[in-house]
Parts: C-alpha cells; sequence; structure tokens
C-alpha cells in the first residue's frame, strides 16, 4: 500500500506547549463530589490505590469473582474512617421531597374532585355519556397507585385538601 504524503503528516515539535504543564494537569485531583473521600484523596497514587488505601474497591468483580467453583468468602477488616463516615451519611435521613409533574398534579386533582376515590370510574368513565379524554389510564390499580402516590405527598396533598374545604386553612400539618 502506498502512503501519501498528505496523509503521513509532518512530525514538528511544538515549541509553544509546555509538556510539564499538561503532566501536571493530568496528575490533578479529579472531580469528586464526596467530601469524605476527597478529604483522603492522596495525589500521587493512582485512583485504585487510593480506594484500597481507604477500605474501597476500585473493580468490584476483582475483589468478589463469580464462580461456582470458588466459593471464597471476601477478607472483612475492620473499617476505615471513611468507610464509616460514608456508612453514617448513608443512614442520615433525607430531608428532600419527591416532586411530581405540573400536568400529572392538575390529572389526579381533576379525577378526585371527579369521581373522589371510585378508580372503576376512572378506568371506564361510568355514568357518563362520552369517555374522558382525561381518564387515559385504563388500568385501575394503575390509578390506584397514582392516587397513593399523589397521596404520600403533603406538598400537593395538603393543598388539594385546603382548596376543597376539607381540611381548615389553619390546620396544615397532616399525617401520611
Amino acid at each position: 500500500m502506498v502512503n501519501n504524503k498528505k496523509s503521513r503528516g509532518r512530525k514538528k515539535f511544538q515549541y509553544h506547549v509546555d509538556k510539564r504543564k499538561i503532566a501536571k494537569k493530568a496528575r490533578k485531583l479529579p472531580n469528586i463530589t464526596c467530601s469524605a473521600i476527597k478529604n483522603s484523596w492522596r495525589s500521587n497514587l493512582s485512583a485504585s490505590q487510593n480506594l484500597k488505601v481507604m477500605g474501597l474497591v476500585y473493580d468490584s468483580n476483582k475483589s468478589l469473582p463469580v464462580s461456582s467453583r470458588t466459593p471464597r468468602a471476601p477478607e472483612m477488616s475492620e473499617p476505615t474512617a471513611v468507610v464509616t463516615e460514608l456508612e453514617q451519611e448513608s443512614n442520615t435521613p433525607r430531608t428532600g421531597t419527591m416532586r411530581m409533574p405540573k400536568e400529572k398534579v392538575k390529572w389526579i386533582e381533576y379525577l378526585l374532585e371527579k369521581h373522589r376515590e371510585d378508580y372503576e370510574v376512572f378506568c371506564h368513565g361510568q355514568g357518563q355519556e362520552k369517555f374522558l379524554p382525561r381518564n387515559c389510564c385504563p388500568d385501575k390499580t394503575e390509578n390506584r397507585q397514582k392516587i397513593k402516590q399523589f397521596k404520600k405527598r403533603p406538598a400537593y396533598f395538603v393543598k388539594f385538601i385546603t382548596s376543597c374545604g376539607k381540611l381548615p386553612a389553619s390546620s396544615t400539618e397532616i399525617v401520611v
């Protein structure tokens, strides 16, 4: 095969590029969001070495091989400070609430105003002349699940109940 002069390209030394600066950027700390790992990260070690020192695993396939022939138990040692901090962080209760799309909230409020909790009517539109296009879920259990999700979120459910007049405006606390 013939090598074309244009395709080979000429090797040139780039005087304007600082090779030391590029190497330093490559060794720089990666973007780590976890504070426990970030505090104990050492820049002179590789990622796998860092995680090994912390008591974590870089490659789970190498640490726990999946094979029926070798029923090997993982080596359990005393947890490091990083591991205990991560466990404490995972056991703390979450304060954030889950949000629902506005269209879904409007649709559920419409169904609850119109039919209360009669899931059969949700599905088939019984007692109506025409099948409403808003009653789009034909499955009774699916509708029940969506209403259950709506009731679990006080940010939506309390507002809906107060707007209907079933709950006084002064008492906005509700136990689900």
